[in-house]
């Protein structure tokens, strides 16, 4: 995930999102208490996720991390192929 993120594409997108997201609370006080409140249940929800999950975690991470192998070696034959994921958004426009 943390590969595909720094993808000069991904990274500029989600930034944009990011910042359009912190506006729109900063503009709208309505907005704002909704959006804080369903921040609040996200990060409760998965804390308890990965808490409850860690030991099963801990069983698959032989298979995880050949699945992980297996997803970079994808993701580098995209890169190869779609060059473009690197170029800032400025340029792909």
């Amino acid at each position: 995930v943390s590969r595909v993120a720094s993808l000069t594409l991904v990274s500029c997108a989600c930034g944009a999102v990011a910042t359009a997201y912190a506006s729109t609370k900063e503009s709208h006080p309505y907005v704002k208490s909704v959006c804080d409140a369903a921040e609040k249940g996200v990060k409760t929800l998965t804390a308890a996720a990965v808490s409850g999950a860690q030991p099963i975690l801990t069983k698959l991470e032989p298979q995880i991390s050949t699945a992980n192998e297996y997803a970079c070696k994808g993701l580098d034959k995209l890169e190869e192929k779609l060059p473009i994921l690197q170029q800032p958004p400025e340029k792909v426009v």
